[in-house]
């Protein structure tokens, strides 16, 4: 599959013509990771956007317990979704670390030229950002779940 056809698929290029999301792969760069290889870490200063074309991200925070720390899934995040979005919101640096659950291809956007490209096409401009709020939000309702969750097993334990 070529790239503009991988990014079609992506929920952050939904309802954005063809002829947009061409021009934004002219912009972009792929790269490709073997599994288990880090994308970026977690406070990391971000500036691409990072859209999954094959393979596994895994979505993940340290949590320490007894003076062990341990990287916790948050998320896995699998062909045509978007990871790095944190490129694209101040301040501009990453919430979680990523790693490569399986071989991973990539598209990365350079922040600056995303924000250049989109004065140009502000209709785009206004569709993608508008489609990253909606990204959020998702991944803002599975974390709230998983806090819910813990929640609920924590009162749980108080009751016994």
């Amino acid at each position: 599959m070529d790239r503009v056809q991988a990014l079609s698929r992506s929920a952050i290029f939904e309802d954005i013509s063809r002829e947009a999301i061409e021009e934004l792969c002219s912009l972009g760069r792929e790269i490709s990771l073997e599994a288990g290889q880090k994308l970026f870490e977690r406070d990391q200063g971000a500036d691409e956007l990072m859209i999954v074309q094959e393979g596994v991200v895994d979505l993940v925070f340290p949590v320490e317990v007894v003076n062990v720390t341990r990287e916790v899934t948050m998320e896995s995040v699998v062909g045509g979704n978007v990871v790095a979005w944190s490129s694209l919101i101040r301040p501009h640096r990453f919430t979680l670390s990523a790693r490569c659950a399986k071989r991973c291809v990539l598209t990365c956007l350079n922040r600056d030229e995303l924000h250049a490209f989109f004065e140009t096409d502000s209709q785009t401009g206004y569709q993608f950002m508008r489609n990253l709020a909606e990204v959020i939000g998702r991944r803002l309702q599975a974390m709230q779940a998983m806090w819910v969750r813990e929640l609920q097993v924590t009162a749980a334990r108080g009751m016994e």
